[in-house]
């Protein structure tokens, strides 16, 4: 995969679970969070004035990581909820 490409798991005080940071060259090209359930998983592309240009295959890569890394997030709160465990 481009190593251009990172992703960094953050909180957002406009979310209630963690968001996942997709980045290009250390600029957040995505935000990934699982607000509304593992199943409506929602992405948020910020408006750039500059032209972010990458192949499509590894932009698609990393963005079913983040996926994957959100839902293992969403699990985990999911548990720590049935523990009692609120945040």
């Amino acid at each position: 995969m481009n190593k251009n490409f990172s992703i960094e798991l953050c909180g957002d005080l406009d979310f209630e679970g963690m968001v996942v940071d997709v980045t290009y060259n250390k600029e957040t090209i995505a935000s990934i969070n699982y607000e509304k359930g593992i199943d409506n998983i929602e992405i948020e592309i910020p408006s750039k004035p500059e032209k972010c240009v990458f192949p499509l295959t590894d932009f698609f890569l990393i963005l079913e990581k983040a996926k994957k890394l959100a839902i293992k997030c969403a699990k985990e709160d999911e548990e720590l909820r049935k523990k009692g465990i609120d945040f």
